[in-house]
């Protein structure tokens, strides 16, 4: 049965202004709140869009009144299509700057972290320095900063010559294989091989060393 009289150009614009005069909104409050954002999001999620979706209903209901019941159906099932095509638009844009936002505030703290280990490790305080370089390292894995992730293994293997107790390089053993797993887990093209295979051999070497001193 074919639809007479229905202009779905109008229908379908109708729907695709209620989006983005909504991801207009989104921006603006955005750039006001800063880091707050994800807070204001759902709030505007739960509310500002809730208010502006029973605009666009009433709007679009008024304009069915004089249709049959079948057209109506009609229509509503290829509005109801789009509208699914421009959230799931949105949605992906959003989870994407979350996916950014997540990033940066990890090299953020990441730098933070590495800065309190340098300042620990230069005043010889191996057990707070070790503590902040992996929190680093995990900082700045998560954040996906490789440049700054080789400063940081830089930093741990320097530190790792200068343990001369076996049960404290005991006790950072785990911390040890944490990183090591981490490196595999982004190895691609083998371009951590060498770091890793010579970080098990300093480690390993240290071990074996450190056990033939105490005997």
């Amino acid at each position: 049965m074919e639809i007479s009289n229905i202009d779905f150009s109008s229908l379908f614009e109708m729907v695709d202004t209620f989006y983005k005069n909504a991801w207009i909104a989104l921006i603006v409050m955005l750039g006001a709140v800063g880091v707050a954002w994800p807070i204001v999001l759902k709030k505007f999620s739960d509310y500002r869009a809730k208010i502006e979706v029973d605009k666009l209903e009433k709007n679009l209901r008024e304009q069915f009144q004089n249709l049959s019941n079948e057209n109506v159906k009609l229509i509503e099932k290829e509005i109801e299509k789009e509208m699914n095509k421009l959230s799931e638009a949105i949605d992906n844009v959003i989870s994407k700057k979350l996916d950014d936002i997540d990033i940066k505030i990890n090299v953020s703290r990441g730098l933070i972290w590495h800065t309190l280990g340098t300042i620990y490790e230069e005043k010889n305080e191996l057990k707070s320095a070790f503590k902040y370089y992996f929190y680093a390292f995990e900082c700045y894995f998560y954040g996906k900063n490789e440049s700054n992730l080789q400063n940081i293994i830089l930093c741990i293997r320097r530190c790792y010559e200068k343990i001369k107790d076996l049960s404290f390089l005991k006790g950072i053993e785990n911390k040890h294989l944490n990183l090591i797993n981490k490196l595999n887990e982004i190895n691609e093209n083998s371009r951590y091989s060498n770091t890793i295979n010579e970080m098990e051999e300093e480690f390993n070497s240290l071990k074996k060393k450190l056990k033939k001193g105490k005997n």
